[in-house]
């Protein structure tokens, strides 16, 4: 999927560059998958990345993004037209029925488009039925009219061979004329073909270049090797000379090339489909598939003694050898392929959907209960895909990481594969001082809900706590990298080490900010303005959508953000906030009169003399919450312009949790006196509509006991309509607020 993306991401280039000539509008095209993240926060206007960053980013345990900011990137979701290609590569236990939970709540505000050539008709006509959708299928005719351009060319010509042996470097070598390909089930198998190859062709004196392509090589040089294999393989290359590719299944979809000959492990039948449409690709072409027995049925599942209780995946492996070993030899057309979909998935299919159907409530009850914060180490696995990974590090002191791990150069690793590499590096035999150790993140150190996470590494020697961990550090003892290899995990002192990116870079995840001293009121300023500026154009469609199905009054999702905007800091009003602000601030030797109310105090993450004056106020003066607090204090004001209804509480619950994502508690509080003249200050910055709603009255001023009905304030994610206006509000919020406070300590709007 990710070669899918990066394929886009290189054709789409043409198209928006004609776009921008004839609208005179410039789109902002970005690409987020595991190896090439330039939009961790979905800020772009064109988005390409894989359904595990869009479902994780929904349903809030985003890959991109630590878990402070687990609330930021779902409203991006909302509202958006919707493209899945390949979704017959869904996950049926865990990727396809979470897509289809969250695509029945977001098809009722914008299109969404699900394409694929490989699912059975039983399937399509099912998924139709569930998302209300319609089938567009290509008649026959017409995708030979395609194929040969009305008869003005011949059709392209594949030859389907089964082998009798598992794929061999020597098998790959005998049939190779100009280009060939060979495509392995795994990683592992193909560096180790890949090695073999290499070998072979040395010492037979031939001169054949081999390459290789797979998901564990950095960015830079996956793009350089993709970009030779279009030059080598594309529609327009010079196919003299002799080029081997040996790839995984990370290329079956998305690359536009061809070859003479492709060599395969067996795969499910989709899987075969996708890969043979890297051979004689083109019209007039011709070309063979080749495919072997695999002696493991890695990554889809495992044999077993008994066949009838293999994986699902398995047994439609099984059965696909056994179908294309009764059609060896024949050529297998468009109508053929689809033939052999029918034939050999439509039992897989049925049982997915019957367990599909079975498994729905339970899958929603724990998607909500993900989406509560009531999270277990699995999870991801669950929901997202079984085959969930973990970002590997390699470094001799990954303390130098720290500031901002989840930014560092490293390798995204399934789970699956991850266990094995595990256990080979706790029992390798090297003397080593540590050999791998799992992220700390430290969540609930800090009450004040400040923008900051505080990480650590604690030794990993147990198998089970792998699935706690979302990064991994490794001795550079016990695994390394190569150019031509990518990561491997059997090898260290490779030389390679992972680094931080620019701390530009880091500054965007908004880790480890530092702050100026700044007001109540020119925080708020700030803020609004971020707004205006950066999430009104977000906003303005998707929350006329949710308006029209939700039956509520048009505008009121805008007036909603403003409002959230307006008064998301209310809480830093207590006697309590300002008593701790202003303490520090004296304690540093910059002090403020009473009468300045303060947002931001004077701190700087890696000031050793504000890590000191902050531990010595707080020993007297405890740094209180702020955001439940606020949204408690302001609860009635949302309710007296919005209603009583969903949206209010969408409201309430962003402010609750702008800086926490999971937060449903409150302390007890009092508003300072001055309280209401602050707010009213900074009331002529929103709009006129909203300003004449806010009654001063409606403010909660104290709580001096803890509420207990608190909750009772808070959007479930049962509420649809609300839960939508709620990761739209919480979106817009985060940003405004972390775009506000950056430009108050430039001093700039």
């Amino acid at each position: 999927m990710r070669v899918l993306a990066h394929q886009f991401i290189y054709e789409s280039a043409r198209i928006v560059k004609s776009f921008e000539r004839r609208f005179r509008h410039s789109l902002d095209i970005r690409i987020q998958t595991g190896d090439q993240q330039n939009d961790k926060r979905f800020e772009g206007d064109l988005i390409f990345c894989t359904v595990d960053q869009f479902l994780s980013s929904y349903l809030t345990m985003p890959y991109s993004l630590s878990s402070r900011f687990a609330n930021l990137n779902a409203g991006a979701m909302v509202g958006a037209y919707l493209v899945f290609d390949e979704f017959h590569l869904l996950d049926p236990g865990s990727t396809l029925p979470s897509a289809l939970y969250v695509l029945k709540q977001l098809r009722q505000l914008a299109p969404v488009l699900l394409m694929t050539a490989t699912f059975s008709a039983t399937m399509l006509d099912r998924l139709a039925s569930e998302l209300r959708a319609e089938v567009v299928s290509m008649p026959p005719e017409e995708v030979r009219n395609i194929e040969t351009r009305d008869g003005q060319v011949f059709p392209r010509e594949r030859i389907w061979q089964t082998a009798g042996t598992p794929l061999s470097a020597a098998s790959v070598l005998t049939t190779h004329q100009h280009r060939s390909l060979a495509l392995c089930n795994t990683v592992k198998t193909a560096q180790k073909l890949f090695r073999e190859l290499r070998t072979l062709i040395k010492e037979e004196g031939l001169k054949t270049e081999v390459m290789l392509l797979h998901s564990r090589f950095l960015p830079d040089h996956r793009r350089n090797t993709e970009d030779r294999l279009r030059r080598l393989f594309g529609k327009e290359a010079d196919h003299s000379g002799s080029v081997i590719l040996i790839a995984t299944q990370a290329i079956e979809v998305g690359v536009d090339i061809t070859c003479e000959t492709l060599h395969t492990d067996l795969a499910p039948a989709s899987a075969l489909i996708q890969r043979a449409g890297r051979c004689a690709r083109y019209p007039s072409e011709s070309g063979q598939v080749i495919v072997y027995p695999v002696e493991s049925f890695s990554p889809y599942g495992k044999a077993t003694d008994n066949p009838q209780k293999e994986a699902l995946w398995v047994r439609e492996m099984r059965a696909a050898l056994t179908w294309l070993q009764a059609h060896n030899g024949e050529v297998l057309n468009f109508e053929k392929e689809q033939e052999f979909v029918d034939a050999v998935a439509t039992p897989r299919d049925e049982k997915i959907l019957l367990e599909l159907s079975a498994g729905s409530p339970m899958h929603a009850e724990k998607i909500q209960r993900v989406l509560l914060g009531d999270r277990s180490p699995g999870d991801q696995r669950l929901l997202v895909r079984d085959a969930d990974s973990r970002m590997v590090l390699i470094h001799p002191e990954p303390d130098q990481l720290l500031s901002s791990p989840y930014n560092a150069i490293g390798f995204t690793i399934p789970t699956s594969a991850l266990f094995g590499m595990l256990k080979d590096w706790l029992e390798r035999d090297i003397e080593a001082e540590w050999r791998v150790k799992r992220l700390i993140e430290d969540k609930n150190n800090d009450p004040s809900e400040d923008n900051r996470t505080d990480y650590g590494w604690k030794s990993l020697e147990d198998l089970n706590l792998l699935l706690a961990a979302r990064v991994l550090a490794v001795n550079p003892l016990l695994a390394g990298y190569f150019e031509e290899e990518g990561f491997v995990s059997d090898r260290g002192n490779t030389g390679f080490c992972s680094t931080l990116p620019p701390l530009a870079t880091q500054e965007r995840t908004w880790e480890r900010a530092s702050y100026r001293l700044e007001s109540y009121e020119n925080h708020i300023q700030y803020v609004l303005k971020a707004l205006h500026d950066l999430a009104m154009s977000e906003l303005k469609f998707p929350a006329q959508a949710l308006e029209r199905v939700a039956g509520w009054p048009s505008g009121s999702v805008l007036q909603a953000a403003w409002l959230v905007c307006l008064l998301h800091d209310v809480g830093k009003l207590s006697q309590g906030w300002q008593s701790w602000a202003r303490a520090y601030q004296k304690q540093i030797g910059h002090p403020v009169p009473d009468s300045f109310a303060v947002a931001h105090t004077d701190s700087e993450w890696d000031n050793p003399f504000h890590q000191q004056a902050d531990i010595a106020v707080r020993n007297k003066h405890p740094k209180p919450r702020h955001a439940g607090e606020g949204a408690l204090a302001t609860a009635g004001v949302f309710v007296n312009v919005l209603g009583r209804n969903e949206l209010a509480k969408a409201a309430i619950t962003a402010i609750t949790r702008h800086h926490t994502p999971f937060a449903s508690e409150c302390q007890m509080y009092s508003l300072e006196p001055q309280a209401k003249d602050h707010i009213r200050a900074t009331l002529p910055k929103v709009p006129g509509e909203v300003r004449e709603k806010v009654d001063m009255g409606n403010l909660r001023e104290k709580v001096l006991s803890p509420p207990n009905s608190f909750s009772g304030l808070l959007v479930e994610p049962g509420e649809i309509f609300g839960w939508l206006a709620y990761t739209l509000l919480a979106r817009a919020l985060r940003r405004a607020d972390q775009e506000g406070t950056a430009r108050g300590s430039r001093k700039e709007v």
